[in-house]
């Protein structure tokens, strides 16, 4: 949510980098002007009313008028204009609950859209989910590999499955898998998290693994994958022209191919061992 505290400063061009000087003395956060028949008009923004009367008093002399803007919450508004997403025959993924179709039959995720970890549009975590809904995971075991916003954790748990660990090696992942947690209602001990590496594990196999990133991360992990899985291991945020070097990897580490698919240029598999 943004709420500007405005000052604005009329003068003649010619006193311009005055102006500037004495304005990068305050606290201001930004400013715009204008200039109509050799007369600037500068809008200076500031994050708090003491601060933009502070900067009033440095522009003693000048003609200067104070406004306040009123608060606008940008985010809520783009969310509240956005649509549902339904994702394969299962999954409608949204920013914001209220988005949400009453009585539609499918199993609802809500991810913000601020949250640059996967919330669902992106055609990697789009496969990975209609994946994830051809498995039977009623009781099983889930692990999510580079968890992101947790979405492929959370479809897991929504899916039935009763324990989804998820992690991520990248410490700014951890506000979002938390607060997703909270906003799905999914109990903590449904879906722990943590921030580190697959050796973190304290040894346990899964039913459903899911890895939806890079692959030059999703090759040199495969052994240690291996030892965790007894199931389906899905793997996606492979682009379709590097795909065949990912199974060819996977193959030569004891992994079968079961069941590939694209969207537009992105592919994702389904792997059992032996």
């Amino acid at each position: 949510m943004t709420c500007d505290f405005v000052l604005e400063i009329s003068y003649e061009s010619s006193r311009d980098d005055e102006v500037q000087a004495r304005l990068y003395l305050t606290r201001s956060t930004g400013s715009s002007s204008v200039e109509n028949g050799g007369v600037v008009t500068l809008t200076a923004y500031f994050d708090s009313p003491v601060d933009r009367d502070d900067a009033q008093r440095a522009f003693a002399g000048f003609d200067v008028r104070v406004d306040d803007r009123a608060c606008v919450d940008w985010l809520e508004r783009y969310e509240q204009s956005l649509e549902p997403m339904s994702i394969g025959r299962s999954f409608v993924v949204a920013p914001d609950p209220s988005l949400i179709p009453e009585n539609s039959g499918r199993i609802a995720i809500v991810v913000p859209q601020e949250q640059a970890f996967g919330t669902g549009s992106h055609e990697s975590t789009w496969l990975c989910l209609e994946m994830l809904e051809r498995l039977d995971l009623r009781g099983r075991r889930g692990l999510d590999i580079g968890s992101g916003s947790g979405i492929l954790a959370m479809a897991m748990q929504r899916l039935g499955a009763a324990k989804v660990i998820a992690f991520d090696n990248d410490l700014d992942a951890y506000g979002p898998l938390r607060d997703n947690r909270v906003r799905n209602r999914i109990p903590e001990s449904a879906m722990p998290l943590f921030i580190g590496g697959i050796e973190s594990l304290r040894g346990g196999t899964f039913d459903a693994v899911t890895m939806n990133i890079l692959p030059e991360v999703i090759i040199p992990l495969l052994p240690e994958v291996k030892r965790h899985l007894r199931g389906t291991l899905i793997l996606s945020g492979v682009l379709t022209t590097v795909s065949a070097g990912v199974i060819t990897a996977a193959v030569r580490h004891g992994f079968r191919l079961g069941g590939e698919a694209e969207r537009g240029e992105w592919w994702a598999g389904m792997f059992a061992l032996g």
